[in-house]
């Protein structure tokens, strides 16, 4: 098992003497995915086909959370 793998079965992360919750580092990449996406359809100009562009962003983020939540749980 890889060694960032392996520090995903603890509840926190520790950076120095703060603790960042698992849940925060998961959402944080399911928002940074979900941005990259957007950012992809908005240049080949898929973007116009959809009806509310900040609530399918915000529909994917919680998405793409819950997809590396299942992935990555402790």
């Amino acid at each position: 098992m890889p060694v960032f793998l392996d520090r995903l079965t603890n509840a926190e992360f520790r950076f120095g003497d703060f603790l960042v919750p698992w849940g925060m580092v998961i959402g944080a990449l399911g928002f940074l995915a979900a941005w990259v996406i957007v950012v992809i359809l908005e240049r080949l100009g898929w973007t116009r086909f959809i009806w509310h562009l900040p609530l399918f962003f915000v529909a994917l983020a919680i998405f793409l959370g819950c997809i590396f939540g299942l992935v990555f749980s402790p």
